[in-house]
């Protein structure tokens, strides 16, 4: 018998171990954005949408909260096969969906608001000519859109949106008085936001100022992103 097969014959020889202790071992893994920009390990379902995803995402630097105002996670994401919408859409249930990858960015933002026009800071000079634009989105988007972040708002070429399904419940016409009653977000909801934004926030390096109401930086029913998230040390 050569070497090889006696030291064969030898190791075979010894005793086993007891297969009744040979119980699997689950392996925990943080949750990560993999390299197709989908979250991984995080039990979202992946349900890509083709029609959301635009050209490359420049960072993300920036977070923005919206609601469907359906009823439905199913006819929001039906809506979403238009091209309009975000990238994750949070059920009553609690169930995540990611429609877009976060390589890429969506139509999710529209128009933004001037920054320093809404805190009151802008230079005199700026102020005019803000100003001057009189009621025009568009005119104000686009002097607006030219800027850095987080000099400006951010837009959709650098957010991520997030959808909860919730409705408006009152006052919410363009001719309605009041302001106007959104549905609250479900306990399960609230704790799915959290964990979107948590993750985002690891893998991206963004703060709680950089999580953004929809309404407040943009031209919504007012209240459309409120109340959906309290921020990192509200959890």
């Amino acid at each position: 018998m050569n070497e090889a097969a006696r030291a064969y014959a030898q190791a075979g020889q010894g005793e086993t171990s007891d297969a009744s202790s040979h119980q699997p071992t689950e392996l925990l893994v943080d949750p990560y954005v993999g390299k197709n920009g989908y979250v991984q390990n995080a039990g979202f379902v992946q349900q890509p949408i083709a029609a959301l995803e635009k050209r490359d995402m420049t960072g993300p630097v920036a977070i923005i909260l919206h609601r469907t105002e359906g009823a439905s996670v199913q006819s929001a994401l039906n809506s979403a096969k238009s091209g309009i919408g975000t990238h994750f859409y949070v059920d009553k249930d609690g169930t995540v969906y990611q429609t877009a990858s976060l390589l890429k960015h969506t139509s999710h933002v529209g128009r933004i608001r001037s920054r320093c026009y809404e805190a009151g800071s802008c230079p005199a000079d700026e102020m005019a000519k803000i100003k001057a634009f009189g009621w025009d989105p568009k005119r104000l988007h686009d002097h607006e859109k030219v800027k850095a972040y987080p000099t400006r708002y951010p837009k959709n070429e650098d957010s991520v949106g997030i959808e909860t399904v919730a409705r408006c419940l009152k006052n919410c016409g363009p001719n309605d008085k009041g302001t106007p009653e959104w549905e609250p977000p479900t306990a399960e909801q609230a704790e799915s936001i959290a964990s979107i934004i948590a993750i985002l926030q690891e893998a991206y390096s963004l703060t709680d100022a950089d999580v953004y109401e929809h309404d407040l930086i943009s031209y919504k029913t007012p209240g459309e992103g409120a109340g959906l998230w309290s921020g990192s040390e509200g959890e």
